[in-house]
């Protein structure tokens, strides 16, 4: 019950922030991201100033936005680190290459999700997938290293070897 209530949700929090770090390293050293994240976040808050200033009450505006980022935040870093976590728990899956490749792929997965159209993609959209997929990644790795290797609690303990019997000829 402990597990429950303080490892898993620990494991979760530590997952989550790092993944979060690397998503904000990989988004100012890789040339694709900062090009993708700058302009967004530089027209994004350029146009909030605009309408904060042009507003009476600028109160809901910014709640709206808040919200938003929130979404945008809890979709792509919390929600599959979550899903994962919550899977492998009640199967009891412990492998590091389950924790670290569902995380990865359903982080990376998560924009053609939201987008529902099949077409083929540019080779932009592939990098920032596999950023996202990557910053999944980190999030399973580390779930997996501080709770993922005893998911569903422990292991029931293997019966020891019998010994072997003789046969009377």
């Amino acid at each position: 019950m402990i597990r429950w209530l303080l490892l898993i949700p620990f494991a979760l929090l530590i997952a989550i922030g790092a993944s979060g770090f690397f998503f904000l390293i990989a988004s100012a050293v890789d040339p694709l991201m900062a090009t993708l994240t700058g302009e967004t976040l530089f027209v994004g808050f350029w146009n909030l100033i605009d309408a904060v200033f042009s507003t009476d009450d600028p109160g809901p505006l910014i709640a709206d936005a808040m919200q938003a980022v929130g979404r945008i935040v809890f979709t792509l870093l919390v929600l599959p680190p979550l899903m994962v976590a919550v899977v492998s728990e009640v199967l009891r899956m412990r492998s590091f290459l389950w924790h670290v490749l569902a995380t990865g792929v359903l982080t990376a997965a998560v924009p053609w999700i939201l987008r529902g159209a099949a077409r083929v993609a540019n080779p932009a959209e592939l990098h920032v997938s596999l950023i996202l997929g990557l910053t999944g990644a980190v999030a399973g790795f580390v779930y997996w290293v501080i709770a993922g290797r005893d998911a569903g609690g422990r292991a029931a303990p293997s019966l020891p070897p019998s010994a072997p019997t003789r046969s009377r000829s």
